[in-house]
């Protein structure tokens, strides 16, 4: 019996507005009848209209940052798997994650997907968005995020592998697959919107709890809070950091294989990455 094409699956934590997005954008790749959202714990109810979507309350998640992590890595690593029984593919990324075909590629989705490996995976080009210094609009919610907020880094960290067709399961924040090397795409990129507004930021940082959140958390929450800065480094042509990336996130030092992507040694990188501006051809895509 033929497979269905594809489904996106994601959980979710106080996460109203990314949610909105990641329904909308997944909805339009794959049918809103092939979403799939875990709700993390049941001390909360999404205000977003969840009809036609598979949903499910998942209980006992630790409340460490690193322990949450791996739970939930086995968690969702589990459902993805159990979906490949339906699906020819297989979508998952935290809910702030919105992956897009390079329309510089010329294909859709499908032809996209022909890119995976033998071993059924590939990693996406994380771009992480950061709100820039004179972008001091505040965010229109019901417009798409790309356009209005045009910065960004070309980052390792969020080089995550997006999507399975055969059996693979993710370990830590989804960052990497056990016993699989990097394989970077040349078509798909991973916005990060996290820091792309920093109300929007700093309103998921208090609907989490705020500092009353175990000190994993607001540790980490605030630290990327302060990447939103009043001046960044110059960008760089977004062409010449995807070369880069190519380069550099794939290999260890000593230029074998890497479990996960690394940092590039390019003297343009940061910390956060390989600072960019965002091409126009972008801008409305999420």
């Amino acid at each position: 019996m033929a497979k269905d094409f594809a489904c996106a699956l994601t959980h979710v934590r106080h996460e109203d507005f990314f949610l909105a997005k990641w329904i909308a954008h997944y909805g339009a790749i794959v049918g809103r009848e092939n979403l799939y959202v875990v709700i993390d714990g049941d001390d909360w109810e999404p205000s977003v209209d969840l009809t036609g979507i598979a949903t499910e309350i998942l209980l006992d998640a630790p409340r460490r940052r690193i322990r949450n992590d791996r739970f939930m890595a086995k968690e969702m690593s589990a459902r993805a798997n159990a979906l490949r029984k339906r699906y020819e593919f297989v979508i998952r990324g935290d809910v702030d994650e919105y992956v897009v075909v390079d329309p510089e590629s010329g294909l859709d989705w499908p032809r996209a997907l022909e890119e995976l490996t033998e071993e059924g995976y590939i990693f996406a080009l994380g771009v992480d968005v950061v709100q820039g210094p004179e972008e001091t609009a505040p965010l229109d919610r019901g417009a798409p995020v790309l356009g209005q907020r045009r910065q960004g880094y070309v980052a390792d960290r969020y080089s995550k592998p997006f999507v399975i067709s055969r059996w693979n399961n993710w370990a830590g924040g989804a960052h990497r697959l056990l016993n699989r090397e990097v394989v970077l795409s040349r078509h798909f990129t991973l916005f990060h919107l996290a820091l792309a507004d920093r109300g929007v930021a700093e309103e998921r940082l208090a609907a989490r709890g705020g500092t009353a959140q175990h000190p994993s958390f607001v540790e980490h929450q605030a630290g990327r809070l302060g990447a939103i800065a009043e001046s960044g480094p110059a960008p760089l042509d977004f062409a010449l950091a995807r070369d880069i990336a190519h380069r550099d996130f794939p290999v260890e030092a000593d230029g074998s294989p890497a479990p996960r992507p690394r940092a590039s040694t390019h003297p343009a990188a940061t910390g956060q990455g390989l600072p960019v501006g965002i091409p126009p051809r972008f801008f409305g895509m999420v």
